[in-house]
């Protein structure tokens, strides 16, 4: 059996033998992101885990947000019981949140939810969670999600209009800048080292198909193209990327040392700071981040032509 320390590695790269991994292999992965971090970021760190594991698979829709934010929800809660046992402690006294027909869960929620399509895409707490804040928080936040879909107003008598309930239900769950590339595992990793975008590529190993890029809300994925030989970006823009933190003057001088800058860091008429570098494949991506102290930034030329 792997250790702690090289089961969590594997979880992270996405390189873990899918064949064995199962439910307990799941509650492992949550007991693991448990123990290195507060409840919030290590339900982040499992979703990333998750989803590049399912991606490898090439099925992406079968990741499900309410069974792994509520499983680690009861882990965290037997791991406060038990006072942090070791793994092998954990399994001996957890056959409950174990069982791999997903029992824990069922007594909570009951087959209808956990099955539902919406159950799968967002959490749903339990009744019996709704008092506590954690759970209390998350529900609030998906309601007000819901809420502003419903004070969109419909275009009136219009013949054809989407009512509230047909907007929500058309409603996109993101979308995502896809790339063609010469070499995805090239691109992947100048994204991965410029911005810290985590990587899911497809499938396990290379030679990648493609490769999901994602860090917090933001998602790029680059595809090989089928004739990299005639790959030819276009002369203009092809990502703008809104950073935040006040580091892009490091970030600039970090990829000034190793990459092609095609328009030096300027402060913008419209007081953002931003820059252009080309990527590996000559995509060029503007970098750009508000700044409340920027004056020693240029001033762009007025009337140069960044597009």
């Amino acid at each position: 059996m792997l250790s702690d320390h090289e089961f969590l590695e594997h979880f992270d790269a996405g390189t873990l033998d899918l064949s064995g991994f199962g439910h307990e292999a799941h509650i492992r992965a949550a007991w693991l992101c448990l123990r290195h971090a507060p409840f919030r970021d290590a339900v982040g760190r499992l979703r990333r885990g998750l989803k590049r594991l399912a991606i490898s698979t090439g099925n992406p829709q079968r990741y499900h947000e309410t069974i792994t934010v509520a499983y680690t929800r009861l882990v965290q809660r037997q791991m406060r019981l038990l006072g942090d046992p070791s793994w092998e402690e954990f399994r001996r006294q957890s056959d409950d949140l174990l069982a791999p027909d997903l029992s824990a869960l069922r007594v909570l929620y009951g087959a209808e939810v956990l099955d539902s399509a919406e159950a799968r895409k967002r959490f749903i707490p339990p009744p019996a969670w709704n008092i506590e804040p954690v759970e209390r928080f998350l529900k609030e936040f998906a309601d007000y999600q819901e809420s502003l879909d419903a004070r969109q107003p419909d275009a009136g008598d219009t013949p054809g209009a989407w009512t509230g309930v047909e907007r929500r239900a058309a409603e996109p769950v993101c979308v995502t800048a896809v790339l063609a590339v010469a070499d995805v595992q090239r691109a992947a990793q100048f994204y991965a080292n410029a911005f810290g975008f985590d990587v899911a590529p497809f499938p396990q190993h290379p030679p990648y198909q493609f490769a999901l890029l994602s860090r917090g809300g933001a998602e790029l994925m680059v595809r090989a193209a089928a004739d990299p030989a005639a790959l030819r970006p276009s002369a203009g823009w092809a990502l703008y990327v809104r950073l935040s933190g006040g580091r892009i003057r490091e970030l600039h001088a970090r990829l000034s040392a190793t990459c092609h800058i095609s328009r030096p860091l300027q402060r913008m008429p419209y007081h953002d700071v931003e820059f252009e570098v080309r990527d590996p494949d000559g995509y060029i991506v503007v970098v750009s981040e508000w700044l409340d102290d920027a004056h020693d930034i240029p001033d762009a030329m007025e009337g140069d032509d960044t597009a």
